[in-house]
């Protein structure tokens, strides 16, 4: 198995989840979505991108049993999305997050970002195990820098100030004390560039829709 965290030993998938967790999955709608990629797609396939891995993060979560809620971030409401929806105000992520979390009150959350390909449900189970057990996870990218998800348990994080952005993974490690970092495949490998559509594609991830993901 490929599961490394730092700090750590890997948690093993056997490992029960120990707290019902509500996730949340912002979603960059429309033409600005993806545009690292407008040299490689045009606009259209960067919208129907985003749409189907938008799609894939949502169902690995709908069959997460141990998942109670999933609310969608976005300015609009994805089409197909029949779960909870949150509209984006604008005031940026960080903004969004927290006004979420301090409405949610005190349960165990998880955030995930929607362009995760490759996400398998023993990712998500890995990662909220491992929260459970030590309060708090977080998921880095293929730069080791950013954050692709992060989960605060129950009783934990409740000063916790979201920091997504540049060099997002030093910003929320620096709150909590050996806070866990994982560097699992399906929660690593994000899409913003066109090297990591290339590195994804070599994973098994098919650009063209009418190839099935061979994962």
């Amino acid at each position: 198995m490929e599961s490394q965290s730092d700090n750590l030993p890997c948690v093993s998938l056997s490992g029960a989840v120990l707290h019902s967790w509500q996730a949340l999955v912002p979603i960059k709608q429309g033409s600005n979505g993806k545009s690292r990629l407008s040299g490689l797609l045009d606009e259209a396939e960067r919208v129907a991108l985003v749409k189907r891995m938008s799609a894939h993060v949502l169902g690995v979560l709908e069959d997460c049993d141990f998942i109670e809620s999933i609310t969608v971030l976005s300015p609009q409401r994805p089409e197909q999305w029949r779960g909870e929806w949150r509209e984006d105000q604008g005031r940026g992520l960080n903004a969004e997050l927290t006004a979420w979390r301090s409405e949610l009150g005190p349960v165990s959350s998880l955030i995930i970002h929607a362009d995760l390909p490759l996400l398998k449900i023993s990712d998500v189970q890995e990662m909220v195990a491992l929260a459970d057990k030590h309060g708090s996870a977080l998921a880095t990218d293929r730069a080791e820098q950013g954050t692709n998800a992060l989960a605060l348990a129950q009783g934990y994080g409740d000063e916790f100030e979201f920091c997504f952005g540049p060099f997002s993974r030093k910003l929320h490690t620096a709150q909590i004390e050996a806070m866990p970092v994982l560097h699992l495949l399906g929660l690593k490998v994000d899409i913003d560039f066109p090297d990591d559509l290339t590195f994804a594609e070599a994973q098994g991830f098919r650009l063209d829709p009418a190839c099935q993901w061979e994962g």
